[in-house]
């Protein structure tokens, strides 16, 4: 599986995006991790395209789980916005809370807002001869254990170090790396809080779906994995930082400008 921690226009692959009504949000990136700043009670839509000639079956992990066992069938060319969950006619909301600053509770909540989008490609018979299988699963950060396969379903595997989080290694022509995390934690106690936000169910949505039929690989081909996070964390840019004039205090809202406007005090 082919990760999209920083997705481009011109990729060819199926990619899916946060968006506010059709407006894309802008990712940044933080620590390897793709990363959306959302409000508490913003409601969101995920937006989906698919630049290739195969059809693709895209499923969705939320907050680290499936969010149906169902998924949708995306065409060649198609770009979709989905507003609500697949089983349920409720739409994508953001919700945060407080939690205390500590290693531990960081732990349990490291899949808050996560949102992986998996791009599963139609099967197509190669000559008669089997299947193309390809893809793979994320665990995680760290790459522990590795399986390749072989039209002829001869295996390897090499075990790589770390704790693995588990999955079921199909035969076929694929090369699959599992990612995991073996990361020691302790408790402490810590007055100090900080905001998390998890994906929760919105208001009613019309968005409705028809049924759809064919036969998907069982590993995905691509995946985009993004993290929405409370837009209280959000990172200061040098453009949104105010400068005002010393002398007078009128706002400064060019960077060219040598003296105040308002008061002619030198910058």
């Amino acid at each position: 599986m082919k990760t999209s921690l920083h997705v481009s226009v011109g990729s060819s692959n199926p990619q899916a995006w946060i968006a506010i009504q059709k407006n894309r949000q802008k990712i940044y990136g933080n620590e390897g991790k793709s990363q959306v700043y959302l409000k508490d009670g913003q409601e969101f839509q995920i937006e989906l395209f698919n630049p290739t000639q195969t059809r693709y079956l895209v499923k969705f992990k939320i907050n680290g789980n499936y969010s149906s066992d169902r998924g949708l069938i995306l065409n060649p060319g198609q770009r979709y916005f989905l507003d609500r969950f697949i089983d349920e006619d409720r739409k994508l909301s953001f919700s945060t809370y407080e939690v205390e600053d500590s290693k531990e509770v960081k732990k349990a909540i490291e899949k808050n807002g996560l949102l992986e989008v998996e791009f599963y490609s139609e099967l197509i018979p190669l000559n008669g001869n089997g299947l193309i299988l390809s893809g793979n699963y994320y665990y995680n950060t760290n790459p522990c254990f590795t399986f390749t396969g072989t039209s002829n379903f001869t295996t390897t595997n090499t075990y790589l170090g770390g704790t693995l989080r588990g999955t079921t290694l199909n035969s076929g022509a694929l090369t699959n790396t599992i990612y995991c995390s073996d990361s020691n934690i302790s408790s402490s106690v810590n007055d100090a809080s900080i905001e998390t936000g998890r994906v929760e169910r919105g208001d009613k949505s019309n968005q409705s779906f028809e049924n759809g039929y064919g036969t998907f690989n069982s590993w995905a081909s691509h995946s985009t994995v993004i993290q929405i996070i409370p837009k209280s964390q959000k990172p200061v840019e040098t453009h949104e930082i105010r400068n005002y004039c010393s002398g007078c205090g009128n706002r400064l809202k060019k960077q060219t400008w040598k003296f105040c406007p308002n008061c002619g005090e030198k910058f």
